[in-house]
């Protein structure tokens, strides 16, 4: 698939999640008609379920990156 194409689906996925969000916000829907929850409050939710994870996770691929470029310099010296 072409770079374009996918880009502009990206771009796509973003303004449908924004959509969702903002919507109540603009006053589009007050409720979600499939859970019959705000999705602001969906949000508030899932992100302080998920905040420690990305935490934790971010940590392991900062540190994981930084001892490969520990052992590429240390390979480079040798």
């Amino acid at each position: 698939m072409h770079s374009a194409v996918k880009m502009f689906m990206g771009l796509l996925l973003f303004v449908a999640g924004v959509a969702w969000y903002a919507g109540p916000l603009l006053g589009f829907f007050d409720i979600d008609p499939i859970f019959h929850i705000r999705p602001t409050y969906a949000f508030a939710l899932f992100f302080s379920g998920l905040f420690g994870l990305a935490l934790i996770f971010f940590g392991l691929v900062v540190a994981w990156v930084e001892y490969e470029n520990l052992r590429w310099a240390k390979r480079k010296k040798e």
